[in-house]
C-alpha cells in the first residue's frame, strides 16, 4: 500500500528523496541523481521476496528504451544531464520489477490499488484547498503541474470503474472514480476533461461486451447525472483559466516550442541527448527563430508531446524503442483481459488497458511522462499488468503433441476416423 501511494507524497511536504548531484536549475525533466524513499522501500521489498518462478515481462523493451538513452550521451551537449535521466529510468525499472514480481501473488495488487487509491484522496483534499482556500485557477495538488495531476487522475480511476462494472463490491470502486472527476474538474486540464470522460465511456462499452447487468444499468444511470453536472463545471473552469492568462489570446507557447523542435530533428536526426533540449534550444537559436517568449518559464520549458520530444532527443531509434515500450503492456492488457472476460481479473486488466490507451494519447499533448511522480505510476500500472497477467497464465508455455504415431496413443477416449488405432494394438509401453 505504500508503494501505492508515496509517489503522490513524494512532494506534498518535504521532498522525501535525497540526491548525490543536485542541479535545480537545470531546465530540463530532470535535475540530479536522486534516491527517494520509494527507492529505498522498493529495494527492502524485494529482499524479502524471493526467488520468481517466471521471467520478467516487458525486459526487453525495458531494456532497449534505457540502452538508447544512455547512447544518446554521445551527442548530447551536456552529458551529465543525460545520465540524470539514465539514472531516473534506472530507479523507476526497478520499482516495475519489485512490483511484477510481487503481483504473482494475488494479494498484492489490491493492496497497491487501495495505495493509488487513497493518493487520489490526498490530491482531493490538496486540490480543494488550493481552488476554494489559495483561489488557484488550475489547482495542481502534490504534482509539479495540473496536467500531471489529471493524467493520474484518469490512469487510477478507470481499473477501479472496471471492477465496479465487474461486480466488486465495497466503496472504494464508487468513491475513487467520483473524487477523479472531482480532481479533473479542479485541474481544468483541457485533456484530463477531454479524454477522461471517452475514457469511462469506452470503458463501459468493454464492459458490456461481457454482458448486461442491473448494476451496469445503474451506473450507466450515475454516470449520465454526473456528465450533465461535471460538463458545465469543467468549462466554468477552463473560462475561468482563459480569461486571466492574457498571453493565450495571440500566443500559442505549444506550438512556438513544437516548431522549435521540428527545426532541431530536421538538423539532428539522431538525436541532440536525452533532458537536452532546453538547452540546444537556446543556445543555438532555435527558440528565436520559432518565436518563443523570452520569459524565463517559457526558455526552459519543454515540448509538449513525449512523441516529439523523445524523437529530439533520442532521434527514431528512441521513438521506436518508447513505442516499444508503451505499447506492450497494453497489448497484453488488452489481450489477457479479452481472453478472461469472465473472470474478474480479466475486467481489471481491460480497466488498466484502457487508462493506459487514454494515458497515451493524452501524452500527445503533454510532455510530463518523463517526471519521476508520473513514471512511478506507471512503473506500477505496468507491474500490476505483468504480475496479473502471470496469475492468469499469459506466457504459460503451450504444448503442442506431435502427429507421429506415439502420439495417437496419448488419448483419454476413443478416436474416430482414419487416425483411430485400435487400443489391443497399442504397445504396452505406452
Amino acid at each position: 500500500m505504500l508503494i501505492g501511494i508515496l509517489p503522490f507524497l513524494l512532494s506534498a511536504g518535504p521532498r522525501l528523496q535525497i540526491a548525490v548531484i543536485s542541479w535545480p536549475g537545470w531546465p530540463g525533466m530532470t535535475k540530479g541523481m536522486e534516491i527517494s524513499a520509494l527507492d529505498l522501500l522498493a529495494v527492502a521489498i524485494y529482499l524479502g521476496l524471493g526467488r520468481s518462478r517466471h521471467p520478467l515481462p516487458f525486459r526487453f523493451s525495458l531494456a532497449f528504451y534505457l540502452l538508447t538513452v544512455l547512447l544518446s550521451t554521445l551527442q548530447a551537449q551536456e552529458p551529465v544531464a543525460t545520465i540524470f535521466y539514465g539514472w531516473q529510468l534506472v530507479r523507476i525499472f526497478f520499482v516495475y520489477m519489485v512490483v511484477a514480481r510481487a503481483c504473482e501473488d494475488e494479494r498484492v495488487a489490491a493492496w497497491l490499488m487501495m495505495g493509488m487509491g487513497a493518493g487520489l484522496y490526498v490530491e482531493a483534499c490538496f486540490v480543494v484547498w488550493q481552488r476554494f482556500a489559495l483561489h488557484f485557477l488550475q489547482t495542481p495538488g502534490t504534482f509539479t503541474h495540473q496536467n500531471a495531476l489529471g493524467v493520474i487522475a484518469n490512469l487510477v480511476a478507470l481499473p477501479y470503474f472496471a471492477l465496479l462494472l465487474a461486480g466488486k463490491r465495497g466503496w472504494s470502486p464508487v468513491a475513487v472514480p467520483l473524487v477523479s472527476s472531482v480532481i479533473v474538474v479542479l485541474t481544468a486540464s483541457r485533456a484530463a476533461l477531454g479524454l477522461g470522460v471517452p475514457g469511462f465511456i469506452f470503458a463501459f462499452a468493454l464492459s458490456l461486451v461481457r454482458g448486461v447487468t442491473a448494476r451496469k444499468a445503474l451506473v450507466a444511470l450515475i454516470g449520465v447525472v454526473a456528465i450533465t453536472i461535471t460538463v458545465p463545471l469543467g468549462l466554468s473552469s477552463l473560462e475561468n483559466r482563459f480569461k486571466y492568462n492574457p498571453l493565450q489570446a495571440d500566443y500559442d507557447e505549444r506550438a512556438a516550442l513544437l516548431h522549435a523542435g521540428e527545426m532541431m530533428f530536421s538538423d539532428n536526426p539522431n538525436g541532440i541527448g536525452a533532458n537536452n533540449f532546453a538547452l540546444v534550444a537556446n543556445l543555438r537559436g532555435y527558440e528565436d527563430v520559432a518565436g518563443v517568449a523570452p520569459r524565463a518559464e517559457s526558455r526552459s520549458a519543454l515540448i509538449h508531446n513525449i512523441y516529439w520530444l523523445t524523437a529530439v532527443e533520442t532521434g527514431y531509434v528512441g521513438l521506436a524503442a518508447l513505442l516499444l515500450l508503451l505499447l506492450r503492456p497494453l497489448i497484453v492488457a488488452f489481450r489477457c483481459g479479452w481472453r478472461n472476460r469472465g473472470d474478474r481479473r480479466g475486467d481489471f486488466l481491460l480497466g488498466f488497458a484502457t487508462a493506459l490507451l487514454v494515458f497515451y494519447i493524452h501524452s500527445y499533448f503533454e510532455w510530463i511522462f518523463f517526471s519521476d511522480q508520473v513514471q512511478y505510476l506507471f512503473a506500477i500500472t505496468i507491474g500490476i499488468i505483468a504480475g496479473v497477467a502471470q496469475q492468469l497464465g499469459y506466457w504459460r508455455p503451450r504444448v503442442r503433441l506431435r502427429t507421429d504415431q506415439r502420439s495417437l496413443y496419448r488419448v483419454d477416449r476413443p478416436q474416430r476416423g482414419i487416425w483411430h488405432v485400435p487400443e489391443k494394438q497399442a504397445p504396452s509401453n505406452l
